[in-house]
């Protein structure tokens, strides 16, 4: 419980860093988004469930968000992700961690899956140079920031609701998590693509190791 709860500490570290791309030096990256219709992105079919999670931060910052993933006809996994801001305060980072093996990253112009909201009236994320996300390949696990800063007022208002935002990955889909970020940070469940083998390894040794150190603790 220790372990897991250090890593989403880093996590949400590592998302407030992104926050601070394009005025700062930073470790994430910027890479811009593609404006795609969802039905020029060569989806075959589904490939998970649609997911919906609610989120209430002390009741100050409250709302959904969804994501599911798709099959693409060049064997890759389209995984689409949208935050709906309830309010009252604003949203101001809507991020997905780990996020592995990104390939691609764009928002929907039209078309977008039933159970989605209207993606032509959406928020589209802020970059300095026009729409783009925030990249961070580093520790704990990769993490991508879609950025609403208010102090731009670029932010999503209460009532209203975000793009529908995609990833691109050569990897499945599994139960994972996303970050809404304003007043607080709120955790929900959101599809993401399985660990890199090595990565997976990596995970399951440093969570190994966390348990013997706990078991010795408890023999002392």
């Amino acid at each position: 419980m220790a372990s897991e709860v250090a890593r989403r500490a880093l996590v949400v570290g590592a998302i407030a860093v992104a926050l601070s791309v394009g005025t700062a030096s930073a470790v994430p990256i910027l890479l811009p988004l593609d404006a795609s219709d969802f039905n020029s992105l060569g989806v075959t079919g589904s490939a998970s469930p649609l997911k919906v999670s609610p989120y209430n931060y002390n009741d100050t910052f409250t709302g959904t968000v969804s994501s599911q993933a798709f099959s693409l006809a060049d064997g890759r996994y389209l995984y689409l992700y949208q935050a709906a801001n309830a309010g009252p305060s604003v949203l101001e980072v809507l991020a997905v961690s780990p996020f592995w093996d990104l390939q691609g990253q764009g928002y929907l112009t039209a078309n977008e899956p039933t159970g989605f909201l209207d993606t032509t009236t959406g928020v589209v994320p802020f970059g300095p140079a026009g729409p783009a996300l925030a990249y961070d390949a580093g520790v704990p696990t990769p993490t991508v920031s879609f950025n609403y800063p208010s102090v731009l007022g670029a932010h999503v208002l209460a009532g209203r609701h975000t793009v529908v935002l995609y990833l691109l990955s050569h990897n499945p889909p599994v139960d994972g998590e996303a970050y809404v970020i304003d007043s607080g940070t709120a955790i929900v469940a959101a599809v993401v693509p399985v660990p890199e083998p090595a990565a997976a390894l990596l995970l399951a040794a440093g969570g190994a190791v966390a348990l013997l150190r706990s078991r010795r603790r408890r023999r002392k």
